[in-house]
């Protein structure tokens, strides 16, 4: 039974050999080890004394029942939380947001452009939906929400009144404010230290999509800095992903037409009508298990490796885009006058469990970094800030983006390279 399990870790890695098996590490940690202990208890089985054998069984699978019971425990902590990520309401909850009148539960663009059939970058929803309610997540207590201002993003629309912009933030749902209270997210943080900012942040974005949203929107609101937000966790996949879809990846050409919300508005119409019919679908564990990777995490014991700091990432593959998405976006902002710069977001993996993993991260930022300083796009390295922090972990909360405290830390550490007039300098210091 031992072995059995054990050997599963090999195969699976072995089938996604890029992911999984294309390192030294990779294959240290999930082939060679495994296939050494399912070796060791396959002997012990065949070849030791039957007490012996006996013996070594019943401790090893003691110890492999106690790890299940520890990610059993992990994973129904985690259920209310992805359940909430997934836009899913008590009934108390549906009947007060459906007496609020018209709101829209959680989305990606991508999705977006799935229901509504786009097929050219110029009629693509590139936008949240204008002056509508939005509900980031669902604690037990609230429901955690903002007015959309007249673009479809998580700002107060006023912030656009004085004509003058001075940050304007591209992202995902770190940029968004996901699960924060209005006021209390990294770009609000900013406003709250005297910077004119503006999020242009969308759950499940990604670098391309970014870059599509910066052609549209920057020129009209001509920012003095904008930055794009990367996060670890994620956005190297979601813009390997983005590079299939063939009107998405046009935004790489020199003179692709972007579009104006006004050419968008055909599809936005299509989009709110499909997420209406979408929103009054209630969300069962059925959607979290089909949009989720919960049960393979579980069966690999995800979770509880993580917090021994032995879950390491996938292989990370160069993708040359990437610098092409920078050179692309730093050209469009110094079309203005503006300057580009990058903001590096690790995930909370990073600072979890009693074995350093911190490496096994490495190769995307080292990645992003010469991606970075190839193009001459200043690094604002959030993560060697956190590694000195007493406990980094704090900084996230439950659902792995920014805690109160974390979205004040990095609004910080943003700020002060912004007034300081010196993001290059600053972005070295910390760590490029």
């Amino acid at each position: 039974m031992l072995a059995v399990y054990l050997l599963l870790s090999p195969i699976y890695a072995l089938y996604h050999f890029k992911e999984y098996a294309s390192s030294i590490p990779l294959i240290a940690r999930y082939v060679l080890a495994p296939v050494v202990l399912a070796l060791f208890f396959l002997a012990v089985g065949l070849f030791a004394k039957p007490s012996v054998a006996l013996t070594a069984g019943v401790y090893a699978l003691s110890v492999l029942g106690g790890l299940f019971l520890f990610e059993t425990l992990l994973t129904l902590r985690s259920v209310p939380v992805r359940m909430s990520m997934l836009g899913q309401l008590s009934p108390e909850q549906s009947a007060a947001i459906a007496r609020e009148g018209d709101v829209v539960r959680g989305f990606t663009l991508p999705q977006l452009n799935r229901l509504s059939d786009v097929k050219d970058l110029n009629r693509a929803v590139l936008s949240g939906f204008p002056a509508q309610q939005v509900i980031l997540c669902a604690q037990p207590s609230s429901v955690v929400s903002y007015r959309a201002d007249r673009y479809g993003f998580n700002n107060p629309d006023s912030v656009y009144d004085s004509g003058r912009i001075d940050v304007m933030l591209l992202g995902d749902s770190f940029v968004e404010g996901f699960c924060l209270p209005p006021g209390v997210d990294l770009v609000s943080q900013l406003r709250q230290k005297a910077v004119s900012a503006v999020g242009f942040g969308i759950r499940g974005s990604g670098p391309l999509t970014e870059l599509a949203m910066l052609g549209r929107f920057g020129p009209m609101l001509r920012p003095r800095h904008v930055l794009i937000v990367f996060f670890e966790g994620n956005d190297w996949r979601n813009l390997e992903g983005e590079l299939l879809i063939s009107w998405l990846r046009s935004a790489l050409d020199e003179y692709a037409d972007f579009g104006t919300p006004q050419s968008a508005g055909a599809a936005m119409l299509r989009a709110r009508a499909a997420i209406g019919e979408l929103n009054r679908q209630p969300i069962t564990v059925a959607d979290l298990l089909a949009r989720t990777e919960v049960l393979r995490n579980f069966f690999a014991l995800q979770q509880t490796f993580a917090r021994l700091g032995l879950n390491f990432p996938g292989a990370t593959q160069d993708i040359p885009e990437f610098r092409h998405v920078l050179r692309r976006s730093k050209s469009i902002v110094q079309s203005w006058g503006g300057s580009l710069q990058l903001v590096y977001v690790p995930r909370v993996d990073r600072y979890l469990g009693a074995f350093s993993a911190r490496s096994a991260f490495e190769p995307l930022r080292s990645l992003v970094a010469r991606g970075a300083a190839s193009e001459a796009v200043p690094l604002i390295d959030l993560s060697t800030a956190f590694e000195g922090r007493p406990r980094p972990q704090e900084l996230y909360g439950a659902d792995g983006h920014f805690s109160d405290s974390g979205a004040v830390f990095a609004a910080e550490i943003i700020a002060r390279h912004i007034q300081d007039g010196s993001i290059a300098d600053a972005a070295v210091r910390e760590g490029r």
